[in-house]
């Protein structure tokens, strides 16, 4: 997944834009989610919780275009 493709699907999936900012820089950069949550002013605990949905949504795309 690149970041064009992540841009689209974080768009859908997710209402702020620190929100899409805080999961890219866990994704792409490597930053804990506790690390970007800092960062980034997300409230405590969402941030695992929307990286786990954007791997959920990666994962349900993947599948669909294998089936």
């Amino acid at each position: 997944m690149n970041r064009a493709q992540y841009q689209i699907i974080a768009q859908r999936i997710f209402k702020s834009d620190n929100q899409r900012v805080a999961v890219e820089a866990v994704v792409f950069e490597g930053l804990s989610s506790y690390e970007a949550e800092k960062r980034f002013d997300v409230p405590k605990g969402t941030l695992s919780r929307n990286v786990r949905k954007y791997k959920r949504e990666v994962d349900y795309i993947k599948s669909v275009t294998t089936a």
